[in-house]
């Protein structure tokens, strides 16, 4: 998380030491000072950066989005051939027993979460004698803002680069202090990462100007710039377009580059943009350099909508009924979320109740077997208790999945299959896991205790055995037969600590 843009924007002078010798009136003299100092700095960096949004944009042309993968996945899975099952000749000489099968250790299953159904959260406010207060709900909780009522800019039916400057210059004319400290709280009561934090703006901006989205997006711009954020703004025709440089790679939406980076147009919608051109500035608002992250490590703190499902598989001629509850306003929460790295879905937290009612129905059913078992059942689980469809086939366009949206939509496909299992895999038999990246196909790889027959890779020196979570009843150590000359990428995983 940034710095607070008041931090970052103290003049140097701020940074010496505090006085030690003065009385209580002198030393609240020295603060007044240093504040006004700071309000006097703040004022010129901004009128500069105003009258150098005046001066001339030119035009970018926009990359129509990157495409991770150009081969199509299949439209149908195969189903892998029975294992052949040999029967060892008995020597009657002989009467000593195989050893023991090691029963595999199950990883400790969080408690359940208490039944809240949304954060008690407190709204930070402080009135302002010019003041005037704003109510929304984001995701459910609601949002009290007390904000300066000239805020309220209309940007007017034309735009230009000349009005996008007063824009700002309207609104860095007025103390906004306490409104990005209401903003930041929020942020921390509902803990929001990077992406989260500039959704809760966007809705917060749609509020305050009426649901104009030109408007809407500059006061995002606005307040991630005084976050510290690198971000920008630009237009086309009569758009205004929002544009924000990320730690990991964006797919499908229209980005240009400027000073070495990706400038990402994004929506907080899930239909992205179609430009081909826009006009921005050169440079950027002073000592905002921050660059979005994806990652999420914790889910945000949003009103709860528990929602039951029962899913049925086989293994080993046996059926199984799995009784599991997901969060359906996360799910929610991820139909805006940008298709990024696929390393983001495979190590993202979960919601609680889908952790421990998944968990706890499954751990149940790898009591007493071998880590190959245990994984092979976990295998047929994912493999077979829900129905493929290609993204393409299903929403039109890509679409990754994190664990959770498994359980609320009708079809899925290889890496969301991939990225459930891994996720299994980790949280209840402690293995070491590796996602597998094939043109056309993702799946996945266990690193287990004692060997394993079948496909492998190597990974820092550690043999991992091919696990596909998409190749139907197909064991640990089974490849697709269209994949078995075809060596993958390798993708690393580290994923959250779900004992806590």
């Amino acid at each position: 998380m940034p710095i607070s843009s008041k931090l970052s924007w103290l003049p140097i002078v701020a940074f010496i030491a505090t006085p030690t010798q003065l009385n209580a009136d002198e030393y609240q003299q020295w603060l007044q000072a240093q504040e006004t100092e700071y309000h006097q700095y703040q004022s010129a960096q901004d009128k500069a950066f105003s009258g150098f949004l005046t001066k001339a944009w030119r035009s970018y042309q926009v990359d129509q989005g990157l495409v991770r993968d150009t081969k199509p996945k299949p439209v149908v899975m195969p189903i892998a051939p029975p294992p052949v099952v040999s029967t060892p000749r008995l020597d009657p000489e002989k009467t000593t027993q195989p050893a023991p099968v090691k029963p595999v250790e199950i990883k400790t299953i969080p408690l359940p979460p208490p039944v809240v159904s949304a954060p008690v959260i407190t709204p930070p406010v402080q009135p302002s004698p010019l003041g005037e207060s704003l109510q929304l709900k984001f995701y459910g909780v609601p949002v009290t803002l007390s904000y300066n009522k000239k805020i309220k800019v209309h940007l007017g039916q034309k735009i230009t680069n000349k009005a996008i400057s007063q824009f700002w210059d309207k609104l860095s004319s007025i103390d906004s202090t306490t409104l990005q400290q209401q903003l930041e709280q929020y942020r921390k009561e509902l803990e929001l990462n990077d992406w989260g934090y500039a959704m809760f703006l966007h809705r917060v901006g749609r509020q305050l100007y009426a649901d104009r989205e030109n408007e809407a997006l500059l006061f995002t711009w606005f307040i991630l710039s005084k976050s510290g954020y690198d971000a920008r703004v630009g237009f086309s025709g009569s758009n205004v377009h929002l544009m924000l440089p990320t730690q990991d790679e964006l797919f499908g939406l229209p980005f240009f580059r400027y000073s070495g980076k990706k400038y990402y147009v994004v929506k907080f919608d899930d239909q992205a943009p179609t430009i081909k051109s826009l006009y921005s500035y050169d440079g950027r608002y002073p000592g905002a350099d921050q660059l979005f992250s994806l990652a999420i490590t914790q889910l945000p703190e949003i009103k709860k909508q528990p929602v039951q499902r029962k899913l049925n598989f086989t293994f080993s001629g046996e059926a199984h009924e799995i009784d599991v509850t997901y969060d359906r306003n996360i799910i929610a929460y991820f139909d805006t979320y940008p298709v990024t790295e696929l390393n983001i879905y495979f190590t993202s937290a979960v919601s609680d109740q889908l952790l421990y009612t998944l968990l706890s129905s499954l751990k149940p059913l790898l009591e007493g077997h071998s880590e190959e078992e245990a994984v092979n059942l976990l295998l047929r689980f994912v493999q077979t208790a829900f129905d493929y469809k290609t993204d393409g086939d299903q929403f039109g366009r890509e679409k990754y999945f994190f664990a959770e949206e498994l359980f609320f939509y009708q079809f899925s496909d290889c890496e969301d299959r991939s990225v459930l299992f891994a996720f299994l895999v980790n949280s209840l038999l402690g293995l070491d896991v590796i996602a597998l990246d094939y043109p056309g196909h993702v799946a996945t790889a266990v690193h287990f205790n004692t060997p394993v027959k079948g496909a492998s890779v190597s990974y820092k020196g550690k043999r991992y055995t091919i696990a596909d979570p998409t190749y139907i009843n197909a064991n640990a150590g089974a490849v697709m037969p269209n994949l078995k000359s075809t060596s993958p990428n390798i993708i690393p995983l580290v994923f959250q600590d779900n004992s806590k």
